[in-house]
């Protein structure tokens, strides 16, 4: 039987490493032995280029119209009246799609066979697409987004596009691919028209090697992952930069590292960032910087919570992780494993922490392992509302259910219409 950590693994790849059969290893859900978790160089030396997650993207996409926008096999839901339960959780009411920001933007495509990866403007309330942008030439294809607090402005990051073939033959292309310049378009999207335009934004650069980023609350900076080792944040209006450096072993990101791998407190005073150790210590830290106080280092960033790697299992998280626009959480999807005491007693769930002491002050949504994984995309004041991938989709052939999107408040998950699962590059 599995263990909890070989299907946190192996859900994970379902989703992103399916993309690109050069890199990735099969699905295997039976006879999988336990193995330790990969040290960090290779957890990075062979994952996504920008434009490979971008293409990982496209796939995850044309995966979900595949699937039922109907809600467990029900009709869509409409109500408490017609919604189902799901692993004994009562279904939350739409009402709860109005807690969190109206609109969000999903990278999806291509349009055509090559090339020209969308920006795509959706309603929560509804799910439907209300705007589609297009980088423009030379570009055409968006690689990462991040959203500011007032709802409509958003940040794009844009490569040139390289077709990247299959296997060895790919990998001219992509590692050009690492060597291609990022830009950055301002997003801005009008409710009242659903008019959406890009405006260019002057980051200095070049900048070669970006793992994620987040624009600040308020729109005016802009914080970078580059090459997993530095973190800086520029002052859009005059082009400032402040760096930091990670000196010592491991890297700055999530696992993958994909999806929002930074995120700001409201004031844009604090930033949150994982780190991940090195082959000789795989503990994961959940760290917040504050960028107001004197310093380079990243090592003076606080650590707010550490995930011990345990070869006999414990509590592991891979995903994204969020600090509260107030400061006062860090907010997460967790998972246990109980190692080989009872290998099918492993469980998810979703997991607050306090921001001040480091300890757990909420659980949410406690599932079993085999139901399938979360992953957090967004989170309110105190983490009150949430927005969550979660399984609560069809059976898929692999065993756990489809990823769908949805609203989590008051432990009850309210789904945002025509939500198949569309990959871990969105914001709200």
């Amino acid at each position: 039987m599995n263990t909890m950590e070989d299907k946190v693994r192996m859900a994970l790849r379902e989703t992103g490493e399916e993309i690109r059969p050069h890199t990735v290893p099969s699905l295997r859900l039976r006879g999988t032995r336990r193995t330790r978790l990969p040290a960090i160089p290779g957890r990075w030396g062979t994952w996504l280029t920008p434009l490979a997650a971008a293409a990982a993207v496209a796939a995850v996409v044309a995966a979900s119209l595949a699937i039922s926008s109907t809600f467990h096999g029900h009709a869509r839901g409409t109500g408490p009246a017609t919604a189902p339960r799901w692993n004994g959780s009562p279904i939350g009411p739409r009402s709860a799609l109005r807690k969190v920001p109206p609109y969000f933007v999903a990278l999806s495509g291509p349009t055509r066979s090559e090339g020209d990866y969308r920006a795509v403007v959706r309603s929560t309330v509804t799910g439907r697409t209300l705007a589609t942008v297009t980088p423009p030439r030379p570009y055409r294809v968006f690689t990462w987004v991040s959203g500011a607090a007032d709802d409509r402005t958003f940040v794009l990051a844009a490569q040139r596009y390289w077709y990247i073939a299959s296997g060895q033959a790919g990998m001219p292309a992509e590692n050009r691919d690492n060597t291609t310049p990022t830009v950055f378009f301002k997003l801005t999207f009008a409710p009242g028209t659903h008019a959406a335009t890009l405006t260019m934004l002057s980051v200095p650069g070049p900048i070669h090697s970006l793992f994620g980023m987040a624009v600040s609350p308020d729109g005016t900076r802009l914080a970078l992952d580059l090459g997993l080792k530095s973190v800086q944040v520029v002052t859009l209006a005059t082009g400032t930069v402040r760096s930091w450096a990670w000196h010592g072993s491991g890297n700055i990101g999530n696992w993958k590292p994909m999806g929002q791998v930074l995120s700001w407190s409201a004031d844009g005073r604090y930033l949150e960032f994982q780190r991940w150790g090195g082959s000789s210590d795989e503990t994961m830290h959940i760290r917040i910087l504050d960028t107001t106080a004197p310093g380079t280092s990243l090592t003076a960033a606080k650590v707010i919570v550490a995930y011990p790697y345990r070869s006999g299992g414990g509590t592991y998280a891979t995903g994204n992780s969020f600090l509260t626009p107030d400061g006062t959480r860090i907010v997460t999807a967790t998972t246990f494993d109980p190692g080989r005491r009872d290998p099918a007693g492993g469980y998810g769930q979703i997991t607050g922490y306090s921001a001040r002491t480091g300890k757990p002050v909420f659980h949410e949504d406690r599932f079993s392992a085999s139901a399938g994984w979360q992953e957090v995309l967004w989170a309110g004041p105190h983490g009150n509302a949430l927005v969550v991938s979660d399984p609560r989709g069809r059976k898929t052939r692999y065993g756990p259910r489809a990823n769908v999107l949805g609203v989590l408040a008051g432990n009850k998950f309210t789904p945002i219409p025509h939500s198949a699962y569309l990959g871990p590059f969105l914001a709200w």
